[in-house]
């Protein structure tokens, strides 16, 4: 199955260990250009500048982002801000934060380390959902121009005894650590022992990996090795190019966490949204609240009944809160997600959101905060917006396993690995 391997991290120098929460970003998909300024404001070393650079005023092909992120890495390659290190490794990487359900804290103790790229159809790697043609073109760029990978995707594997972590764990020596802006604690290790990197390797060996964030990504280092292997035919098959960097979390650990990411609907004519509410439409209202009683609509919808198909809808016209059902029967694999409903049975076929309007992402924007959710609809900024339940992480074997896709952004795994604890070069 999977060919894993340790390699020489790329990292900040051991004398900046201590400033890594100012170094450090979320991954570059969910960061606002708000945020992106702030962390460019934060510290001239902070890997923004390299995994997702502020682009100039006016772009051209020798001066653009894409040339500024590999000015910067150079730049701080060569100032000594980045090193790597002297010997292979794995890279373990915890993450302890407090659920945003139950409030208790919990810790995801996963490892970071590079895999043999694979097409999909070798069923090694398997993808949960479909992807868009956007962020594939502009993280292009970004290998083409720096040769280097700021962050990793993310991938399940089964360890369902925790043996891996347990002997990964065993001889961590620790790296690095941060704290994010949610409050979130990383922490990189490293483990070097040959017997125990061994033991990883057999165990990777024998199982598929399950794509949970990353599928841009993962696709778009399929294009970059192709490219890689033009430009240099004699790289051989062991070439950086043809390996990703994954953080990998155990697909039967109970500290995962999988939020849901709510629909916010905007643009959609409203003689099609008045559909959604005929007492002959296709859904049924179970119960209805105020904007003021928000905290008891949220925890009426996450505890509803799972065996049936439910959806949050918050909309201003009028302001309310409304839990409401669907009258079809769940199955199997991809139909049994409420998102898949979503779009097959009310976002397509009654509000003319189609998959081909999906990609064009002009009526759908997404949000994994409920409460963030609510307040734009309340203030005015969208008139209707559904909230989703959250699902359990084995929903993306059993859904990958089948061959089946979800729809865009069916799963948020949370918490997410920080870019900029450990890189490579490619």
């Amino acid at each position: 199955m999977a060919e894993l391997i340790p390699f020489k991290g790329l990292v900040y120098r051991e004398g900046l260990k201590d400033k890594m929460d100012r170094l450090t970003t979320p991954p570059y998909d969910i960061i606002s250009k708000e945020a992106q300024k702030g962390f460019y404001e934060m510290d001239p070393n902070n890997v923004i500048r390299m995994e997702l650079p502020i682009p100039p005023a006016s772009e051209t092909p020798d001066q653009n982002r894409y040339v500024d992120a590999r000015k910067a890495l150079d730049r701080m390659r060569s100032e000594g801000v980045l090193v790597l290190d002297s010997v292979p490794a794995i890279y373990p990487y915890s993450m302890t934060y407090q659920d945003p359900f139950t409030k208790k804290e919990r810790t995801i103790r996963g490892l970071v380390a590079r895999i043999r790229l694979e097409e999909w159809e070798k069923k090694v790697v398997y993808p949960h959902e479909k992807t868009l043609a956007g962020p594939k073109v502009d993280r292009m760029a970004l290998f083409k121009a720096t040769e280097a990978a700021f962050s990793q995707i993310f991938c399940l594997f089964s360890d369902p005894k925790g043996e891996v972590v347990d002997r990964l764990y065993d001889k961590a020596v620790p790296r690095f650590s941060a704290t994010d802006q949610d409050g979130v604690r990383h922490a990189l290790s490293s483990v070097t022992d040959p017997e125990t990197v061994k033991f990883v390797q057999e165990h990777f060996s024998r199982i598929p990996l399950f794509i949970a964030d990353g599928h841009h990504r993962y696709e778009t280092y399929l294009a970059y090795r192709n490219f890689r292997r033009e430009q240099n035919p004699n790289a051989g098959p062991d070439a950086p190019f043809e390996f990703i960097t994954v953080f990998f979390a155990g697909l039967e650990d109970p500290n995962l966490t999988v939020l849901p990411t709510h629909r916010m609907i905007h643009n959609v004519l409203p003689e099609l949204s008045s559909k959604l509410f005929r007492p002959d439409g296709i859904l049924h209202t179970e119960e209805i609240f105020s904007f003021e009683n928000r905290d008891q609509f949220l925890r009426t919808l996450v505890a509803s009944n799972t065996d049936k198909i439910v959806f949050g809808l918050v909309r201003t016209d009028p302001r309310e809160l409304r839990i409401v059902s669907l009258n079809q029967k769940k199955s199997p694999g991809v139909k049994s997600l409420d998102s898949w409903w979503l779009q097959e049975a009310v976002l397509g076929p009654v509000l003319g959101i189609t998959p081909e309007r999906v990609a064009k992402e002009d009526l759908l924007r997404y949000n994994k905060s409920a409460e963030e959710v609510i307040k734009k609809v309340g203030d005015g900024e969208y008139p209707l917006a559904f909230l989703l339940r959250p699902s359990s992480p084995s929903v993306v074997e059993e859904v990958s396993l089948r061959g089946e896709l979800m729809p865009q952004k069916s799963t948020y795994f949370y918490p997410k690995p920080l870019t900029g604890m450990v890189m490579t070069l490619l």
